[in-house]
């Protein structure tokens, strides 16, 4: 169920600190595209009056949901190599065509401060109807650079936009987090994130201009409460990781992810004992809090 008078309040937001930090502007989408299973497209009504394009990936063995938010400027599509991963692995994947990707019709209409209250909006939507479409099954918010600041919104992180925390999000996949966000995140942002959250990063994960301290990227895992916590560190790694890692290096960081969401949103013991005892290969530290 969407809560309209907190979408409203969103929408009512000044968000000027927003508005005029580079970090927007300057987070471009850098997934690697590679040729795409074709998704089912769904339109769904906005409370703003928009339409809401989804493009919804089905698994044939069903065993929960992940509604995934892609990287600012990018779109769904691009993420085709974890997406396909997933689905083959009992996710269903559903995820909405932000505004500000390059690839909506009304890309040009916007600006940063539309485009991130229009996120938020968007994954409320879409997280309802996931949950109208797929009834009794788990939830998991995924997502890549901004997209994963949008999914750890869900689990509960606080921005300038207040708590937007979604109780039916049971995990949380934050693929190179876009680190600490001018105008958004705060030093108590993380602090009431108590959803299972694991995030993927790498020592190389830069954005020029904005990250420039790969370090940025742990905020979420270092400011969160303990408990059900994992970070995954590449030596190496880019933010254009989910993309174009090897496959030793993907393999690794797929099925970790698969595992975590079996572990906490299915309750799968036996994927909970694969992640305690998982070690970390040369070039890859595991870290868990």
């Amino acid at each position: 169920m969407i809560r309209r008078v907190a979408l409203a309040s969103v929408f009512a937001l000044s968000l000027g600190s927003v508005a005029t930090s580079p970090v927007l502007a300057q987070t471009q989408a850098v997934a690697t595209a590679t040729t795409a299973t074709p998704a089912t497209h769904v339109e769904l009504p906005a409370p703003d009056g928009r339409t809401i394009d989804i493009s919804v990936w089905p698994a044939a063995d069903e065993q929960a949901v992940i509604v995934f938010s892609h990287g600012w400027n990018s779109d769904p599509a691009r993420y085709h190599r974890i997406i396909k991963y997933w689905t083959d692995h009992g996710f269903t994947v559903i995820a909405p065509l932000h505004t500000d990707s390059l690839q909506h019709p009304r890309h040009a209409e916007g600006d940063q401060r539309s485009f991130v209250m229009t996120r938020i909006v968007d994954l409320a939507v879409v997280r309802g109807y996931a949950q109208a479409s797929h009834p009794g099954k788990p939830m998991i918010a995924g997502g890549h650079s901004f997209g994963s600041f949008n999914s750890l919104m869900a689990a509960g992180a606080v921005s300038v936009a207040g708590p937007l925390g979604d109780p039916a999000v049971k995990a949380v996949i934050a693929i190179s987090t876009p680190g600490v966000v001018p105008g958004l995140v705060n030093p108590s942002t993380y602090a009431t994130v108590s959803t299972p959250v694991l995030i993927v990063t790498g020592d190389a994960d830069l954005v020029p201009g904005f990250v420039t301290e790969p370090r940025d990227h742990r905020a979420a895992f270092d400011t969160s409460p303990a408990g059900d916590k994992m970070l995954m560190t590449f030596a190496g790694a880019d933010h254009s990781f989910v993309g174009n890692a090897d496959a030793a290096d993907f393999e690794l960081m797929a099925a970790t992810t698969v595992d975590f969401m079996r572990a906490h949103a299915l309750n799968d013991v036996a994927a909970q004992a694969r992640l305690d005892t998982l070690t970390a290969p040369e070039g890859v530290t595991i870290e868990r809090r």
